[in-house]
């Protein structure tokens, strides 16, 4: 949570700059700022943190759409969907993060998919769901890999030239400007001190030159899980390689289903379970025994 507050302030921070300074200076011609503020839309988030649109006395414009990111930031794309992994790998997107969980088919095979108690990160009582697909800029884990892809998919991951056309089109300051919502600089920095709009024009990164030197793109796929103590999951996330729990035998069995990527949610995931929970009288995993679960599903259990 920390991070996220450092995030937002040092953006805000950034924006104010936009909003109170009248004119800026770019590459020794000056320019008064026309409009400046932050990209929304109606649903998810634009690739552009930060839009400003400036205008020299010659009539010149210029749009400044800046992608924000902590110089500590791992994370290209954390939520993907299939229509976002369409957008971004094209026609064959189903194909490509189906490899990269082939790739990682014995790792999947070998995780239990009921934690009694806590491991790591995982919380006692957590039952998986699936498995959620996620683009960083460097390896995580065990359960990730390097994603072959174009210099132009790597520019789409960063800019969002293919994002849905809400995306793209966003609203800035109650009104839609076409394409504020794609990217065309990036700004990597923890610093919210900036003191001028030159300071922070100086330290931007057209997307171009970025992908130039960042070219790699890399795949994490992580858990998400029902919290039955809890009784919570963290909603209908997109699953790369989907749990399907089911009721065989009298006893509780699953499967791991990896032909169907981004294809399933949690929700999915979670509404088998429960029902074949619920078939079984099993409220949570306290009730978890070896009578009632099939020998295929691997239980985490401490010291054993």
């Amino acid at each position: 949570m920390v991070m996220a507050k450092n995030f937002s302030s040092s953006e805000k921070r950034i924006l104010e700059l936009f909003e109170m300074q009248k004119g800026v200076d770019i590459d020794n011609e000056y320019f008064i700022i026309e409009n400046a503020g932050k990209p929304t839309t109606k649903k998810g988030e634009p690739k552009t943190d930060i839009y400003a649109k400036v205008m020299s006395g010659s009539g010149k414009v210029e749009e400044i759409k800046i992608s924000f990111k902590q110089e500590n930031a791992d994370f290209i794309e954390n939520k993907t969907s299939a229509e976002r992994a369409e957008q971004i790998l094209g026609p064959d997107w189903e194909e490509i993060v189906l490899a990269s969980t082939m790739m990682l088919y014995e790792v999947f095979e070998s995780k239990p998919l009921i934690y009694i108690d806590k491991q790591a990160k995982t919380e006692a009582g957590s039952f998986a769901l699936g498995w959620k697909y996620e683009l960083l800029n460097k390896h995580s884990g065990k359960l990730s890999g390097q994603v072959t892809l174009t210099k132009d998919q790597v520019m789409d991951v960063y800019a969002g030239t293919h994002l849905s056309a809400d995306k793209r089109h966003a609203m800035v300051n109650g009104k839609i400007i076409p394409n504020s919502g794609v990217a065309n600089a990036i700004l990597i920095t923890d610093s919210a001190y900036y003191g001028s709009c030159e300071e922070v024009l100086k330290d931007l990164i057209p997307i171009e030159e970025y992908v130039e030197h960042n070219g790699d793109v890399y795949f994490a796929c992580k858990a998400l899980n029902y919290r039955s103590f809890e009784d919570k999951y963290d909603g209908a996330r997109p699953l790369a390689v989907y749990v399907d729990w089911k009721v065989v035998n009298g006893k509780l069995d699953a499967s791991l289903v990896f032909d169907r990527p981004l294809l399933k949610n949690g929700r999915d995931a979670y509404e088998k379970l429960k029902k074949a929970l619920g078939e079984l009288g099993i409220k949570d995993a306290s009730q978890i025994t070896d009578e009632t679960i099939s020998p295929n599903v691997k239980v985490y259990r401490k010291g054993v």
